[in-house]
């Protein structure tokens, strides 16, 4: 009866632990979000991209290197943002540039 009684208190403080980092995690979460939205909300109207709105919002921008030939050029470009929220990926296709500088 010691036995199961110490395996089952083995087995509820594993999972107390397993649901303090949970809910810790989850306030994390939380406090991200609506760090961002303030953030975001201060921003709603701008016009301009400035610097102090990107060190703002964005920790890091990985450009990868292009794929393909001259005429049909793709590259990646991740954008990770300080809070995490969100992470944007964006493909640009060189193809439509190609031929809007060729027909200059």
């Amino acid at each position: 009866m010691s036995a199961r009684y110490e395996s089952e208190q083995s087995r509820l403080k594993a999972d107390a632990a397993k649901l303090t980092e949970t809910i810790s995690r989850k306030e994390q979460k939380k406090s991200d979000v609506v760090n961002f939205v303030n953030i975001v909300k201060k921003y709603e109207e701008f016009t301009e991209l400035t610097p102090e709105i990107m060190h703002e919002l964005i920790d890091k921008i990985v450009v990868h290197a292009p794929e393909g030939g001259r005429a049909n050029r793709t590259q990646q470009v991740d954008i990770t943002f300080r809070f995490k929220v969100v992470t944007a990926t964006a493909t640009a296709d060189f193809k439509q540039y190609y031929v809007r500088r060729k027909a200059v």
